[in-house]
């Protein structure tokens, strides 16, 4: 029944000579946790690199020795599965036929990509997960795939990483340029500047950053963004007033980095504050948008205070709302904002009598205070920039902060450093 497509889907099985793209930085983590009974889940936006990185993972298992045929591996958002994912017991339907097909003795390393499109699958899982000898990866572009639901029912069981776009030393690989010293970074530096302007303009999703004709790459982005939208988020949650959620997304995706309250969004979309909230919350699960809270010791009032919006992507943020030129210094912000996320700090930006664009807690301390703009040299910027930062540093007692900019190195006093953000971006 399901024969042909296993074999069209498990190209390992008789050769395995397809493009495994840029070895990703979280690989390394993965095949630490491979020899762990945990069932690993990978989530991320959608076309992060989450496909190519399990077929990385197959490489890994078959370089150490793992038989081909104990490695099965299922993209469960093929239309060839769309009349059998609503029920369940298609899966072990699915799994019987692999067994008869390969006959696998041992350890089974089963990889199902985008199960979220399977209805129930957490069951499927459990089930197997206790009673056989599986070795799980899944992936999903929703963070739904973690639902208290799921955490429940997997209780203790789960390893989760979380997949971005290409970071930047990444997209620096996918242009053949690997930063391993100083010594690269100064004979590489005209060209990194280079990259990295292209790299704020058009983002870091992997397909991307191998395309040179720009109208191509600005037609696959406005795509990823509709598929997002139209396939992560409206149906899946079941939206029904369609027309208010694509007004709400390109508003948010319009503003970057602004002060925003879902009572303001609700005037303005003409929709209910809790509905606001409700669908800027969906959007945070599909991996577009993400909220930045302000910064308070008192958690009413972190609540009750406007947040700002960033995004997944600069480059979903320039094929959507604004011109590449417009507003350069809220694209940087994005990107340093991803970058935190990606390095897994826990941030919130600072207003008190003036703003700084990022702090850093860790644990119950404020550790870290960044801004971040294009250029510290017109003098009101400079000004503006400094107040902030030092406000920052005062009120949480910090030693040292950093001012990022386009291309601007300067020691300011003994707690600023101002330092280039591709040069950051690189640490």
């Amino acid at each position: 029944m399901f024969e042909k497509i296993l074999v069209e889907q498990n190209k390992q099985w008789n050769s395995f000579d397809v493009d495994l793209g840029i070895i990703r930085t979280k690989l390394r983590l993965i095949q630490k946790y491979l020899s762990l009974k945990h069932i690993i889940t990978l989530t991320g936006v959608r076309r992060c690199g989450k496909s190519v990185l399990l077929k990385q993972i197959i490489n890994c298992l078959l370089n150490k020795k793992v038989k081909k045929e104990n490695i099965l591996f299922l993209n469960l958002e093929n239309p060839y599965f769309d009349e059998y994912k609503d029920n369940i017991k298609n899966l072990e339907l699915i799994l019987d036929d692999y067994y008869k097909l390969m006959n696998p003795q041992g350890k089974i390393y089963l990889f199902l990509d985008e199960i979220q499109f399977f209805k129930n699958w957490q069951v499927f899982i459990k089930s197997k997960y206790e009673n056989s000898n599986i070795k799980f990866i899944i992936t999903g572009s929703n963070s739904q795939l973690l639902s208290s639901e799921l955490i429940t029912l997997l209780s203790g069981r789960t390893l989760n990483i979380y997949l971005y776009p290409f970071d930047f030393k990444e997209f620096l690989l996918a242009k053949k340029i690997e930063i391993k010293s100083k010594i690269d970074l100064l004979k590489n530096q005209n060209l990194i500047r280079k990259h990295f302007d292209e790299f704020v303009r058009w983002g870091g999703f992997p397909e991307i950053a191998f395309i040179k004709d720009n109208n191509t790459k600005k037609e696959i982005l406005e795509n990823y963004y509709k598929n997002i939208l139209y396939h992560d988020i409206i149906p899946r949650f079941g939206i029904k007033n369609i027309d208010k959620t694509e007004k709400l997304a390109h508003y948010l995706l319009s503003n970057i980095g602004k002060p925003f309250s879902y009572n303001k969004l609700s005037k303005l979309i003409a929709l209910s504050d809790k509905t606001v909230k409700e669908y800027t919350n969906y959007f945070s699960k599909a991996y577009l948008l993400f909220e930045l809270k302000h910064f308070d010791f008192s958690i009413k009032k972190q609540i009750n205070t406007p947040k700002k919006v960033y995004a997944i992507d600069t480059g979903l943020i320039n094929s959507i709302s604004f011109k590449f030129t417009e507003d350069i210094g809220r694209l940087y912000e994005n990107l340093v904002f991803v970058e935190l996320k990606r390095r897994g700090k826990e941030i919130y930006y600072h207003k008190d009598m003036y703003e700084c664009d990022f702090i850093v807690k860790e644990e119950s301390k404020i550790t870290q205070a960044i801004q971040v703009c294009k250029s510290i040299k017109d003098p009101d910027t400079r000004k503006r920039e400094i107040l902030g930062i030092k406000e920052a540093i005062k009120k949480y007692k910090l030693k040292t902060a950093l001012i990022l900019t386009e291309n601007e190195e300067e020691i300011i006093n003994k707690e600023i450093q101002a330092i280039p953000l591709w040069k950051w971006l690189l640490e």
